[in-house]
């Protein structure tokens, strides 16, 4: 049988019977995917060891339907994260496990996982953390309109208050009652998020908050369980 190839990311594994590991895998080529990883008691420690989060791996397995097998496996790189970045790394991978629909390939998110986990290698970062999230959110279509309103087509301005609702996009503030599915944000804030790498101190605690209601209305308010860890501060 054929093998498929790619490079992955184990976003979370389990042990399964007496010598497997059963894993969720982020891929570059096929997205979000379910393997069983076999050794034997001679291998244990080296398989064990290489299939952990954070280690970019030259991966191959088999199979059809749900849940592939793996066949041969080498670890590439291995991404060193401390203290609250491994954290905010952690956070991450729960987000991709919540919001990626299986075998749903999207490289330039892979892409940018691997360029997210080498920024917190050197410390905790919550803007590349915010700017993931952003990108996230985006493919999985919470697409933000930065330049204009979306019913009226006029230019964003600094000084107006919008909303952000899924199926309506971006909308100035009115006097209606509010929706459930609503998310306030700042003309400042939107204009500001055409360049993110320059967002200010207040703008980036904006943007946390922000992004936590995204995250509330997409997950349907399903827990993510490594929010809390990483504390309101940015």
């Amino acid at each position: 049988m054929a093998l498929n190839h790619s490079y992955a990311f184990v976003l979370r594994r389990n042990a399964y019977r007496d010598n497997s590991l059963l894993l969720d895998l982020y891929t570059e080529n096929e997205g979000r995917i379910a393997a069983i990883a076999r050794y034997t008691k001679k291998q244990a420690t080296r398989i064990k060891g290489m299939l952990e989060p954070f280690r970019l791996l030259d991966a191959r397995w088999s199979g059809r339907g749900d849940v592939f097998t793996m066949a041969q496996t080498e670890e590439k790189r291995r991404y060193v994260l401390k203290q609250k970045a491994l954290i905010q790394a952690t956070y991450i991978n729960e987000l991709l496990l919540r919001v990626l629909q299986p075998q749903q390939a999207m490289p330039e998110i892979f892409l940018l996982y691997r360029q997210t986990l080498q920024a917190l290698q050197h410390g905790a970062d919550s803007l590349s953390l915010m700017r993931f999230e952003w990108a996230l959110l985006e493919v999985v279509g919470y697409s933000i309109n930065l330049w204009e309103d979306d019913v009226q087509g006029v230019a964003i301005q600094s000084s107006q208050s919008y909303c952000f609702h899924p199926e309506r996009g971006i909308t100035v503030l009115g006097d209606d009652v509010a929706d459930p599915q609503d998310t306030l944000i700042s003309g400042n804030l939107l204009i500001a998020l055409r360049e993110p790498e320059l967002l200010s101190l207040l703008q980036q605690q904006e943007l946390r908050a922000v992004l936590d209601r995204l995250w509330r209305i997409l997950l349907q308010g399903r827990r993510l369980y490594a929010r809390p860890l990483l504390g309101d501060s940015v």
